[in-house]
């Protein structure tokens, strides 16, 4: 059996000594039978494949000293038997029974671990090699593998499953057969799969594969995968260093270093893969396969009244125009839609995180998103606006905002905001219009370094739609909390100086049934505005009181009031500030049923008085400094009287904005009497196992009011007003009831309550239930319910419904359903949206491992990972 072992083997030597075409002639003449022949065959074969694939390109070789050290797989022992090579001092060892080989010493990442059936070793050396680790090997010498049976083949976290394989240590090169590629991705929990018939490792991170494709998913037939003849694949590890300090990671549980990767795919004639059928076919792709969807990122399908029949879908821009090398940091979509009642939409989308932009190092990020569609419908706005003839036929926006930390405390922030006409967001973007920043556009150079900060900003408004101010240019002066005097007393200023350009909204050509009117505060006005903030506080500590008197002034110029005059302004404010905090602890409660073990109260007992007197009413002022966003202003717009008493400008001023020196509103200053006292009550207890408690808050309830002595001059004739407080109470880790309120008790103040109750068992689910009680110039009383709840490890709902309880009836409804796929999320359901008359229902698809909306998290109840819960 040796004998047979010995000259096979040396048989098999000759083999890669050979060129490729006399090796297979020389297989092919060897006797049949036998393990080493078949070997021989096999190893004839992948020396084929690799001269018809690629050649393999040399390495340099850095000296050094690896071990070699062989374990058994199984309960047998491992049998290895070496056959030196007479033609020279070269040796090669068969190992029939199940192994486990490591090699480490390697540079960089250090170690091979390779599991296997069987394995044919060739190396060289006068004395035959150790297999134990104790005398190590000079990394130079020829080292070469080849492993057949269930191979498991390890390096850094790469992982190679396979067939039968072939592998040169020194060269970092081999061959695979039936082979099946993992690396783990970063930016989501899961892996990444190369399966092919045939993989061809040609250096260290380079990869060829013939009749493959690429998948997230871990199932053996995939639902989501990207499949070609031929994939070139890189997969670059290099070592994970600390962003902060500079040093290699290592991980604390094995205390192996930690590993970073780069990858990037390319291939010709693809086919994307959902479940067994081909549904998209691109002739080339390259990406970065760290970013595991292909092509397509999500597809949803909608029917509902306003939009008609839709079929939106995000595409990944890199993949379809076949960009190898995309920009490090950056993200760039495109989107596809279409709208049977409106038109075909169209967009892009790209984002940015980078720490170079433009040649100009610092930190930097941004988004640029666009999206326009030639609409032949009409718009649907709510009750009273649901047939409104779009103001032009090509309606889009495009959006941009750009962030910029610069050497030397340096910050550029930029945005640019343009819309085709006023109501396009809250036709197409109803979210983004009512919850996220204006769209506006502008720049801003800022230096801060400790309590000081200067700004120039200059903005534009290119939105004839909105009343906005432009300034050309404006600067601004921040110095807070200086001390003085060895901190007796402390010093706050705010000084800008601009050029202002206050421009108000045009009137929409089709205001609808409902009049449409400006506000007195949005009249162009423009010219010079120059002023300077000054504030000084002494603050005194008194036992347990603290007392702050202060005195607060400003000096400001207009060069156009709302009259079309020049306007100087002296205001000044002066007053005292105190507190007092007062607490008791009590360690001896408990309380099994609510949780408590131990209890304090801590109380904080604020008042703030303040007189303040100007010579000038702030009604004359153009409003440069917009309160209200332009959702907010739309709306006043469109109300069918004019809301004096609920002027943003008399709110802020009675709020006290005018004695913030940081104030960004100048115009909030006018003559005003105010004593604004409040409380903050904290219950603490502890929680958790014993021995491991900690500290939280079990209740907690805030309350404010203010005292006008003038309540005539300043709060419309009544002495109380802006009455509010803020309940909390944790009655479980997963229960908490809820109420807020705020109240002005003059005709048609408002009066706004809240209440209601959120149960959470994460990650299982959550549920709110809650009322709105609403009364002034709108009155409602709107009864809330949602929950989401993860049904079971594969299904996943949500729901929502609003009832106005006061008179309007129904508001909406929401319900969507989520099949937890293993390689896909698949999400159906309905929304009601009463007060646009419209029903409607979707279905959307993504891929699961990357999901770019909210499918990530349905409703709060976070979607498990891949492997998770028998998933895999």
């Amino acid at each position: 059996m040796a004998a047979r072992w010995s000259k096979d083997a040396t048989l098999l030597r000759e083999l890669f000594n050979r060129p490729v075409g006399d090796s297979v002639d020389a297989a092919l003449r060897m006797r049949a039978g036998g393990r080493a022949t078949r070997m021989a065959l096999t190893i004839a074969l992948l020396l084929t494949l690799q001269s018809a694939l690629a050649g393999a390109e040399d390495q340099p070789m850095p000296t050094g000293a690896r071990r070699i050290r062989v374990f058994p797989r199984g309960e047998l022992p491992v049998q290895a038997q070496w056959f030196p090579d007479p033609a020279g001092n070269q040796w090669i060892a068969a190992i029939d029974s199940g192994v486990n080989l490591i090699v480490d010493g390697l540079p960089q990442f250090g170690t091979i671990d390779v599991v296997a059936d069987r394995l044919v070793i060739w190396t060289a050396g006068r004395e035959e090699p150790d297999l134990t680790g104790q005398r190590t090997q000079d990394e130079q010498i020829p080292l070469e593998i080849y492993m057949e049976g269930n191979i498991v083949f390890r390096q850094g976290d790469r992982v190679i499953y396979a067939d039968r394989m072939y592998y040169d240590v020194a060269s970092e090169v081999g061959t695979v057969l039936k082979a099946e590629l993992l690396t783990p991705v970063s930016s989501y929990e899961g892996l990444l799969k190369l399966k092919a018939d045939v993989i061809r490792q040609v250096g260290r991170d380079r990869f060829f594969a013939h009749n493959a494709f690429i998948t997230s998913s871990r199932m053996g037939r995939p639902g989501y995968r990207i499949q070609s003849g031929d994939i070139s694949f890189e997969d670059i590890q290099f070592p994970a260093i600390d962003q902060f300090t500079g040093q290699q990671l290592f991980d604390p549980a094995t205390g192996e270093p930690m590993v970073e990767h780069r990858r990037l795919a390319t291939a010709r004639n693809t086919l994307l893969f959902l479940g067994p059928v081909p549904v998209f076919y691109w002739p080339a792709l390259a990406t970065d396969a760290t970013d595991p969807t292909f092509y397509i990122r999500h597809a949803r399908f909608k029917n509902d009244r306003v939009f008609g029949k839709q079929i939106l879908t995000t595409w990944n821009a890199y993949e379809l125009f076949n960009i190898k090398q995309p920009l490090e940091g950056t993200d760039w979509d495109l989107s596809i839609d279409y709208l049977s009642y409106r038109g075909l939409g169209h967009g892009t989308t790209f984002i940015y995180d980078r720490d170079w932009f433009a040649n100009v190092p610092g930190r930097n990020a941004g988004l640029t998103d666009f999206w326009g569609i030639k609409d032949h419908g009409t718009d649907n706005l709510g009750l009273g606006r649901r047939d409104i003839e779009p103001a032009k036929d090509y309606r889009f926006r495009l959006f941009w905002q750009h962030r910029h930390e610069l050497p030397r405390d340096f910050r550029l922030s930029a945005e640019a905001g343009w819309i085709s006409d006023g109501n396009f967001l809250e036709e197409y973007f109803e979210r983004e219009w009512d919850e996220l920043k204006d769209q506006t556009t502008g720049v801003e150079l800022k230096h801060t370094r400790d309590n000081v900060s200067w700004s120039v900003t200059s903005y534009a408004r290119i939105n004839a739609f909105f009343t906005q101010t432009e300034w050309l240019p404006r600067g601004d002066h921040f110095w807070l909390g200086q001390s003085l005097l060895g901190d007796v007393f402390t010093w706050y200023e705010h000084s800008s100086a601009g050029y202002a350009r206050q421009r108000q909204a045009s009137t929409p050509a089709d205001p609808g049934t409902i009049p449409w009117h400006l506000m007195p505060w949005e009249r162009s006005a423009q010219g010079e505005r120059l002023a300077t903030r000054q504030e000084i506080d002494y603050p005194v500590q008194l036992g347990p009181v603290k007392i702050v008197p202060y005195a607060l002034g400003e000096l400001a110029h207009w060069g156009e009031d709302l009259n079309g005059e020049d306007l100087q302004r002296a205001y000044f404010q002066t007053g005292v500030r105190a507190s007092v905090p007062m607490w008791r602890v009590n360690p001896m409660i408990e309380n099994p049923l609510f949780n408590v073990h131990g209890l304090a109260h801590k109380i904080v007992f604020d008042a703030d008085l303040a007189v303040t007197e100007s010579n000038r009413q702030l009604q004359l002022l153009p409003l440069y400094d917009p309160l209200d966003d332009d959702s907010v202003e739309a709306f006043r717009h469109y109300l069918p009287f004019p809301p004096w008493q609920l002027d943003p400008r008399d709110y802020a001023l009675r709020t006290g904005m005018a004695g913030w020196v940081a104030a960004q509103s100048t115009e909030i200053a006018d003559d005003l009497l105010a004593m604004r006292m409040g409380m903050r009550h904290r219950w603490q207890t502890k929680r958790g196992m014993p021995g491991r408690r900690r500290i939280i808050d079990w209740i907690t309830f805030d309350t404010n009011l203010t005292w006008f002595p003038k309540p005539i001059r300043d709060n419309f004739g009544k002495s109380i007003g802006l009455v509010d407080y803020d309940f909390r109470w944790h009655v479980g880790d997963r229960m908490t009831l809820v109420s807020d309120g705020l109240f002005d008790f003059f005709d048609e103040g408002q009066q706004v309550v809240n209440f209601g109750g959120f149960l959470s068992r994460p990650p299982r689910g959550s549920l709110y239930v809650g009322m709105r009680l609403l009364e002034g110039p709108v009155s409602s009383h709107v009864l809330s319910l949602s929950y989401s709840y993860w049904m079971s490890p594969k299904w996943v709902s949500s729901f929502g419904t609003s009832v106005d309880l006061g008179g309007e009836g129904n508001i909406g409804q929401r319900f969507t359903i989520t099949r937890i796929g293993e390689s896909l999320l698949i999400s159906a359901g309905f929304n009601v949206d009463a007060a646009r008359d419209n029903v409607g229902v979707n279905l959307a698809i993504e891929p699961r491992f990357l999901p770019k909306n909210r499918l990530g998290s349905v409703g709060g109840a976070r979607i498990p990972v891949a492997g998770a819960y028998g998933l895999e």
